[in-house]
């Protein structure tokens, strides 16, 4: 390995931090008497070290090792080393690094940076290695939509997530209603939809010291993409399928957006913005609200030992409107970095590291993905590796809000999807529900952004 590699490869590790500072003395240079013993055994074979690169945490490092660990008895020749940002520094340093051509060979984007990597020139595109492997088995994949961009396979998927709510069991069981997961089960849109939802949501909200004010909702709100979930259910959506138009004003999405305000306005089932909920204690994890949004990969931490919650839960999809069930889904992708020089090793990489088999030989090493990782096959749902660890909730469930996601997803291919969710929809929606805006004001406003973010282009 060359001395000029070694040394961007040594920054890179140090500019990581505290989260992958665990890892980083794996990569100094050994001490004189140690290289002097190794040196007595004869030259060793040169080995090709690859740097891959995921937002995430300190606590997400051993479970990696451990996939790491993994693929190296299976490829001794490769080494893989971690480069872990916190979500910030990731959007912010990445950019930077494959403008420079200066990036780790393999970057992890998530939905949100996938595009943005892919159009300033930061990935591979990988078809003619999938076209020569017969065995990836790619239709079981389960959002495959997310790894191609302009018709061409750039990545392949390390995580997924679907969005969903998740609801407060022994609610229920006071109130004596049947459970979201019960109505879904039986009848399908027919029992879980925004009907039933509004209903029920009216009986579990609760004055229970009796001074007038609610202290038990039923709902605590929806946010970025869980409103792109009741706009698509309405039928809606925020671009049209070429994104170069908002359709934000249309009258399904108005609907929508009608709906949800309605929720605080009319109904009364969700705490008002300026009651500050959370600052009260009125929260999901607290006991005070009955049904909130979560995910399936970040939800599920909460089975962990030092993380229970005192109340059993489980997953639920979203209600379903006018157009059925609609469930926002997405994955962490891994491409290939366009000045990597080890591109085949990459690709070794990565189509183990997106495999089921991956979970399974994980597991029976004493290394559970199950809590940091959402299956990004459907064969994975079916394995014990996932099964096992998710005893607590209903595996199937999250399996069907897979289903209910767009094929296609509409974050890898749209400008700033992130910039158009959590901060023009969420802003102008909230608006909306607080009373500022008028639903046909709020509509407008947002599509009046959003258009100057499609002039704005790649």
């Amino acid at each position: 390995m060359n001395s000029t590699r070694l040394s961007r490869r040594t920054f890179l590790n140090l500019s990581a931090g505290a989260a992958a500072g665990t890892l980083v003395a794996a990569c100094m240079p050994a001490a004189p008497a140690e290289q002097e013993a190794a040196a007595d055994t004869g030259p060793a074979a040169e080995k090709v070290e690859i740097l891959f690169s995921r937002h995430g945490t300190e606590s997400d490092l051993p479970v990696m090792q451990g996939l790491f660990d993994l693929f190296a008895a299976k490829r001794p020749d490769i080494t893989v080393k971690p480069f872990v940002l916190p979500w910030g520094d990731f959007n912010t340093k990445l950019p930077i690094m494959i403008a420079a051509g200066d990036a780790p060979d393999i970057i992890g984007s998530h939905a949100g940076f996938f595009a943005e990597g892919y159009y300033a020139g930061g990935y591979v595109p990988i078809d003619d290695y999938i076209a020569a492997d017969p065995d990836i088995d790619f239709d079981d994949i389960v959002f495959p939509g997310d790894t191609s961009i302009d018709g061409k396979v750039v990545g392949l998927p390390y995580t997924s997530c679907g969005h969903m709510f998740r609801y407060n069991k022994g609610l229920f069981a006071e109130a004596g209603l049947p459970t979201p997961s019960e109505l879904y089960w039986e009848k399908k849109e027919e029992g879980w939809n925004m009907n039933s939802f509004v209903e029920i949501g009216k009986q579990m909200t609760e004055d229970m010291d009796g001074d007038g004010e609610a202290d038990q909702y039923f709902f605590s709100g929806f946010w970025g993409t869980h409103i792109l979930a009741v706009i698509r259910a309405f039928g809606g959506d925020i671009f049209d399928e070429a994104y170069t138009k908002c359709t934000v004003t249309e009258q399904p999405v108005q609907e929508a957006i009608q709906f949800i305000a309605d929720i605080v306005q009319v109904h009364g089932i969700q705490p008002p913005p300026e009651m500050q909920a959370g600052e009260l204690g009125i929260t999901f994890n607290t006991g005070k609200i009955v049904v909130g949004g979560t995910t399936s990969c970040d939800g599920v931490k909460d089975l962990l030992p030092d993380r229970q919650l005192e109340f059993e839960w489980d997953f639920v999809v979203g209600p379903a409107g006018p157009a059925g069930f609609n469930c926002w889904g997405d994955t962490g992708q891994m491409n290939i970095s366009s000045n990597s020089p080890y591109p085949d090793e990459c690709y070794a990489w990565m189509r183990y590291r997106s495999s089921s088999e991956i979970w399974e030989e994980a597991y029976d090493a004493g290394t559970t993905m199950a809590f940091i990782n959402s299956p990004t096959r459907y064969s994975i749902f079916e394995t014990k590796a996932f099964q096992e660890p998710m005893a607590g909730v209903d595996t199937e469930m999250i399996k069907d809000s897979f289903l209910y996601a767009v094929p296609q997803p509409y974050a890898p291919r749209s400008p700033q999807p992130f910039r158009v969710l959590f901060s023009v929809m969420t802003t102008e929606t909230d608006n909306a529900v607080r009373g500022a805006k008028t639903v046909e004001q709020a509509t407008a406003d947002a599509c009046e952004q959003i258009e100057e973010i499609l002039a704005e282009g790649h």
